[in-house]
């Protein structure tokens, strides 16, 4: 093909190239009539180069420099920059290649963009794959298969069908639907549904999040509901609504959950807040459990000096020492020595010594250690109230 040259320094309006177009260092490309410029081969670029209006090419190569482009760009096959690309419009190519930094003012489409430094989109993206090095932000929504960045990705909302790969931190401004999102950092989003989420830092939901898989190795704080299978939060989790998980929660501190915690187990260290709790599995609590509607477990174990405020209700009921419960509905109770209790409803019980008992009543074995204190005497009865929950 024939090439059209534009020397270092030159401005040179340009209107349909038939062949290839090569700029220099400081190069002007003008349109010669209206706002495009069509290059039907390849755009040559050594140096900086401005394109003062929309510009198509069959592909874009660039060495040294910065290229501006004050229109759209489409390119229909693919863009490699060795420095930094700016666009005032949208991007259309197959294949993105930039070292440093990519602005684009208005939408982004590809087949693949990998950026060495940072991604900066003022509308929408939509590509099968996005690496970006540094910082990736977009303004729009995105539509994306996989998502690796190095440092910060910011996004309004959008889906990423595959891999969300982050090694500081992720934010969505809206709704964000995903399938896997792996952060080394912390990650803040409006709401959300998806497969899987781990993160080493915090996790943040502005809004319901509906997640199968969540490990957080630090704080998770959900405004709103959340409901999935699973979730293993190292420090400490908030819930302002529901908490629903097929399966199993685990906390290493404190859980607070604003509505009800239903489920099958769980296993808190510290401190657990919900209106009510209604699990199949079990109930591993080290320290307070404040319900005020009751809580129910086939199993529930509570640490030494425990707490509890609400009516506990269970298949297994096991009281650490010096715990102080109210009321309790269960087949089997064991409680150790020096708790105190409400009303007890069991089939049937062994109290530890020195514990103080509001009132009891059995239907099976009742055993008892030294110095327990009844408030009212004991009543093994043929059957027992039905259990509240």
């Amino acid at each position: 093909m024939d090439e059209t040259l534009i020397r270092s320094g030159q401005s040179a309006k340009v209107g349909t190239v038939q062949g290839d177009l090569r700029a220099e260092d400081h190069a002007l490309i003008q349109p010669s009539e209206g706002s495009r410029i069509l290059v039907v081969g390849q755009a040559l670029f050594d140096g900086s180069v401005e394109v003062d209006g929309d510009f198509e090419c069959g592909s874009l190569r660039s060495r040294d420099g910065l290229v501006r482009v004050n229109g759209y760009l489409a390119v229909h096959e693919d863009i490699d920059v060795e420095e930094a690309l700016y666009v005032r419009g949208t991007v259309k190519a197959k294949k993105i290649d930039i070292g440093g930094r990519l602005s684009v003012g208005q939408s982004l489409e590809a087949e693949s963009a990998d950026v060495g430094g940072s991604l900066e989109v003022q509308g929408n993206i939509s590509a099968d794959s996005v690496e970006v090095g540094g910082s990736l932000e977009v303004l729009g929504g995105v539509v994306l298969k996989d998502l690796d960045a190095g440092g910060r990705v910011d996004v309004g909302g959008g889906e990423v069908i595959g891999a969300v790969d982050v090694g500081g931190t992720f934010a969505s401004h809206k709704l964000l639907k995903f399938d896997r999102i792996d952060v080394g950092g912390t990650i803040e989003l409006a709401g959300g549904e998806g497969r899987l989420i781990d993160v080493g830092g915090r996790l943040r939901s502005k809004g319901d999040l509906k997640c199968d898989e969540v490990d957080v190795g630090g704080i998770a704080d959900i405004e709103g509901s959340f409901s999935g299978v699973s979730a293993d939060i190292g420090g400490r989790i908030r819930v302002s609504g529901d908490l629903q998980l097929a399966e199993r929660l685990e906390v290493g501190g404190a859980a607070e959950i604003g509505g009800v915690l239903s489920g099958a187990d769980v296993e808190v260290g510290g401190h657990l807040k919900a209106s009510k709790g209604l699990l199949s599995g079990r109930a591993e609590i080290g320290g307070i459990v404040e319900a005020p509607q009751g809580f129910k477990a086939s199993v529930i174990e509570l640490g030494k000096g425990a707490k509890c405020v609400g009516t506990l209700v269970g298949g297994t009921v096991h009281l650490g020492k010096h715990s102080q419960i109210e009321d309790v509905y269960c087949s089997q109770l064991v409680v150790e020595g020096g708790t105190k209790l409400g009303k007890v409803f069991a089939e049937s019980a062994e109290i530890g010594d020195a514990c103080v008992v509001g009132g009891m009543v059995y239907t099976g074995e009742l055993r008892e250690g030294a110095r327990v204190v009844y408030l009212t005497p004991p009543q093994k009865s043929a059957s027992l109230p039905t259990f509240p929950l």
